[in-house]
C-alpha cells in the first residue's frame, strides 16, 4: 500500500492532518474546560476521557510475560465544531515475552470495525530494548467505490550491523545508520528509563508502523503534571520529536509505567495490565 493511500484513508492518520498543529491545541483547550490545575497540554484535545482516567492496577514488570492493553482515544466535533468529544476508537494489545538476551512483542491493533493491525518485534535485552528484526501486517478495508475494497501492506525488517534491511511488499531496500534502533513497543517498557534517553543527547532511528522508519528522532523531558479523577496521579511528558514526525508525547507515571502515548488528536491510554 502507498503511504499516500495510508495517510488518507486510515483513521489513525486522518484524526492527524484533520487540523493544523495550532488548531488542534487551541480547539482541544477549548474542550478542556473541566480540567485540574496541572493537567498537561498534550491531553487537551482527549482531556474527557483523561478528567475521568483511572490507571490500571498491576505492576510493569519487564522481566516476565506480561499483556498492556490500550484503548485508541480520538479527538472529534460536530459538523460547528462545537461541541466536542473523546470516543474510543479502536484497542491495541501489546503481549511481551522474554527470552535469553531478547525480548519479543506480539501486537494486535484495531481501529474501528475496518484497519488492523498486527505483528512481532523482537528486541535485544539492553536499556534501550533496541530493535533485532520484526514483521508486521496492516490492512484496510475501506468499503468506499472510489479506491480499492482492501488495502493491505506487509513488511519484514532486521538490523546487521550498522544496515538497517526491510522488505515492503516484496521490494527490499537497505539503509545505513549506526543510530540506535527502537521500536514503540520496546519503548513501553523502556518508559520507566525514558530520561536516560532524554540525558544523553543520542538520536535515534524509530519504526512506525505501516509508515516506516523514521530518523533522526530525539527525546527530551516536557513537564509534569497530574492526571485523572481530581488530579490525583502525578505524572511526567517525555516528547519525541524528529523529522517527518508529529510530536509525540511519552506520559509515564511515578510507578515507571506508560499511561499514555499522545499525537496531537488521538492518544494510547493504558487501561489494563495483564
Amino acid at each position: 500500500m502507498r503511504r499516500r493511500d495510508f495517510m488518507t484513508h486510515s483513521i489513525g492518520a486522518s484524526l492527524l492532518a484533520f487540523l493544523t498543529g495550532q488548531e488542534v491545541m487551541a480547539r482541544g483547550s477549548e474542550g478542556a474546560k473541566g480540567q485540574t490545575p496541572g493537567a498537561l497540554s498534550a491531553l487537551n484535545p482527549v482531556s474527557q476521557y483523561a478528567e475521568s482516567y483511572v490507571g490500571p492496577r498491576g505492576v510493569l514488570d519487564t522481566s516476565r510475560r506480561q499483556s498492556l492493553t490500550f484503548d485508541v482515544v480520538g479527538w472529534r466535533t460536530d459538523k460547528g465544531r462545537q461541541i466536542v468529544s473523546t470516543p474510543v476508537l479502536g484497542e491495541i494489545t501489546v503481549k511481551r515475552s522474554p527470552l535469553p538476551g531478547a525480548v519479543e512483542y506480539e501486537v494486535a491493533q484495531r481501529l474501528g470495525k475496518d484497519e488492523t493491525m498486527t505483528g512481532n518485534f523482537r528486541c535485544l535485552a539492553d536499556r534501550r530494548h533496541s530493535l533485532e528484526r520484526w514483521q508486521f501486517q496492516y490492512a484496510l478495508d475501506s468499503k468506499r467505490r472510489n479506491i480499492a475494497s482492501m488495502s493491505r501492506t506487509e513488511q519484514s525488517g532486521r538490523r546487521e550491523g550498522n544496515k538497517i534491511i526491510t522488505v515492503t511488499d516484496g521490494a527490499e531496500t537497505v539503509s545505513t545508520s549506526s543510530a540506535p534502533l527502537l521500536c514503540r513497543w520496546g519503548l513501553l517498557d523502556v518508559a520507566c528509563r525514558m530520561a536516560e534517553l532524554c540525558g544523553t543527547g543520542d538520536r535515534f532511528t524509530v519504526l512506525h508502523e505501516p509508515t516506516g522508519l523514521r530518523p533522526d528522532q530525539r527525546f527530551r523531558e516536557d513537564r509534569r503534571g497530574t492526571v485523572g479523577r481530581e488530579g490525583e496521579t502525578s505524572i511526567r511528558t517525555f516528547l519525541q520529536t524528529g523529522p517527518a514526525t508529529v510530536p509525540t508525547h511519552w506520559i509515564v507515571d511515578s510507578q515507571g509505567r506508560p499511561l499514555f502515548v499522545s499525537v496531537f488528536l488521538v492518544s494510547l491510554a493504558l487501561k489494563e495490565i495483564g
